[in-house]
């Protein structure tokens, strides 16, 4: 299933006290809270392993086609391996394992699901036209008869003239950031 998170950390750092009482605790295991705490760059990894939740509870919301919901320490990560501005690791839920990869940016983190491609782009708008390009492109479909529609649990589909197109696809922003991630399988 695809998922992915995107994280203007320059706005996260105005928005958020993840040193506040309590914060850790509400959304970390026992085992995350020590990665956190025990490694050169605390912040960064707080935000490294929310995204990592994030883009895997935005693929169980679509493979279970869940309500929303929030209890951040149901999705469990694990394996987290970092080297020269990425990450890996596998995010757990329930009987689900997760293959995630992250990219660092100085400003940004951007973290997908495995088997995705996925665009950078530093205006929110902008992810979405070039995820309805690329699609009009690869489908050979007229770009104007594409659009992005939601269904009754907030999970956004692809239609073309109105016919839902089957193509797996998450998109995110935060700040001054956004991305899609969609499936390499697109038939």
């Amino acid at each position: 299933m695809i998922g992915n998170d995107i994280i203007d950390l320059n706005l996260i750092r105005n928005q958020s006290n993840w040193q506040r009482q309590g914060f850790l605790q509400k959304l970390f295991t026992e085992k995350e809270q020590a990665f956190i705490l025990n490694s050169k760059d605390p912040e960064l990894k707080v935000w490294l392993l929310w995204s990592m939740k994030e883009a895997a509870y935005k693929a169980v919301q679509r493979k279970y086609k869940l309500d929303r919901f929030y209890n951040p320490k149901r999705f469990v990560c694990e394996q987290v391996k970092i080297k020269l501005g990425k990450a890996r690791g596998v995010v757990c839920f329930e009987e689900d394992v997760f293959q995630i990869n992250s990219i660092f940016f100085p400003t940004m983190i951007h973290t997908s699901t495995a088997n995705t491609e996925f665009s950078l782009i530093s205006e929110n708008k902008n992810s979405r036209l070039r995820l309805l390009q690329k699609i009009a492109a690869q489908k050979n479909i007229p770009l104007e008869s594409l659009n992005i529609s939601k269904d009754k649990q907030g999970i956004p589909f692809l239609t073309y003239r109105g016919d839902n197109l089957q193509i797996p696809f998450s998109l995110s922003h935060h700040g001054n950031y956004s991305a899609y991630a969609v499936s390499l399988n697109m038939s």
